[in-house]
């Protein structure tokens, strides 16, 4: 089985690999130019000097320059890489059979169909994982410079520093091969797949956008002599955390009201958000093997 799953999927590896290292490479490169421009600006020091109060403009001017240009090359593709990738995996694994009619070969061997599809899963899920876990970790490596001045709760560097990135390519592997078994058509199962992912990770940017779950933290700040520069985009925010992402600042009286989500939130997000990601792949693929077990014909 292990042999027929890889002759099956030996394209699909090659391409994700190819894939990993392009990804690899631009991450490298813009990596190491982060961290040559990081030392060179001194931004370490003044970091450990003022937390980086005594270096506002120079830390706008990095994490501008590296937000943009080439890290907007990796960040866009990036963004869709997981849907699309768990879906052209998934969807032709029980649809191309159906489509095909090659399930009379492949369901009438000694391998009852229920172990057949669920050795292909477990083996095509490893791959994923491994597949997401390389892509995270060396993206997360890329944007260390970065992560140290600016916030990570914000997408798209949320989407691929932690869970989310493997959590995402799961689930839409899971609508790729529950559409397939229900359709029989691969490339109508690709595009339904696709559309149904597109609704949990609207969802995910609701929960980190206008929503907000948990909710945001509030604060107030005295203010009494004027609070120069307390806006949602000062640098530092005005909670006195690089990594916070401030929502709002409004002045009250002698006060400042921030709306904020503090940093420490970033792994309960990334749990929360995953989570709902991982339990759609856990549905789909559980109800595509329940499906596939009561096939008769």
């Amino acid at each position: 089985m292990t042999w027929v799953v890889w002759r099956q999927h030996r394209a699909q590896a090659v391409t994700c690999l190819a894939l990993f290292c392009v990804l690899a490479v631009l991450a490298i490169v813009v990596g190491e130019s982060m961290r040559s421009t990081f030392s060179h600006d001194g931004l370490a020091a003044c970091l450990a000097r003022s937390g980086g109060a005594a270096c506002p403009g120079t830390i706008t001017s990095f994490v501008s320059t590296f937000t943009r240009g080439a890290g907007v090359v990796i960040d866009l593709p990036l963004f869709i890489i997981s849907g699309l990738v768990g879906i052209v995996v998934g969807a032709p694994l029980l649809g191309r059979e159906l489509e095909q009619g090659t399930w009379r070969l492949a369901w009438s061997q000694t391998v009852p169909r229920t172990r057949w599809l669920v050795t292909q899963l477990s083996l095509v899920t490893g791959g994923l994982v491994v597949f997401g876990a390389a892509v995270t970790a060396v993206m997360t490596w890329s944007r260390e410079p970065l992560d140290r001045i600016s916030t990570r709760l914000q997408h798209p560097p949320f989407n691929y520093e932690g869970l989310m990135f493997t959590a995402s390519l799961l689930g839409a592997f899971g609508l790729g091969v529950l559409a397939g078994l229900l359709l029989r058509n691969t490339i109508a199962a690709m595009v339904v797949a696709y559309i149904s992912w597109e609704i949990p990770t609207a969802v995910v940017t609701l929960l980190s956008g206008p929503i907000q779950f948990p909710p945001a933290a509030v604060t107030r700040i005295s203010c009494r002599a004027g609070c120069p520069g307390a806006t949602t985009n000062s640098v530092p925010p005005v909670t006195g955390h690089l990594g916070d992402l401030v929502l709002s600042v409004v002045r009250s009286g002698n006060q400042l009201v921030v709306t904020y989500v503090p940093a420490s939130r970033f792994w309960t997000l990334q749990f929360i958000e995953a989570g709902l990601f991982l339990a759609i792949a856990a549905v789909t693929l559980g109800t595509a093997v329940w499906l596939l077990h009561r096939r008769t014909t």
